[in-house]
């Protein structure tokens, strides 16, 4: 999970613009990412494999959540 209270203004300004209009691929591409990897997931029979797969998932679904909420902590002092 990314604390969106321990990053910079700098930081949180960044997620936002990700959630711009036009700048809708970013997230497309994160979800695509997530699909791929779920999809190994169910095939893997590797521990090793599904604990790596089971992270990517994991990261790029808290940076998804991190540009969701952005918008929430752009404003505090």
């Amino acid at each position: 999970m990314i604390d969106l209270n321990l990053c910079d203004q700098q930081q949180i300004s960044s997620l936002l613009k990700i959630k711009e209009t036009g700048n809708d691929a970013f997230v497309a591409l994160l979800e695509g990412q997530i699909d791929k990897a779920v999809s190994r997931l169910v095939q893997a029979d590797d521990m090793a494999m599904i604990h790596r797969l089971q992270g990517r998932c994991e990261a790029f679904k808290d940076l998804l959540k991190a540009i969701e909420d952005a918008s929430k902590v752009v404003n505090r002092s």
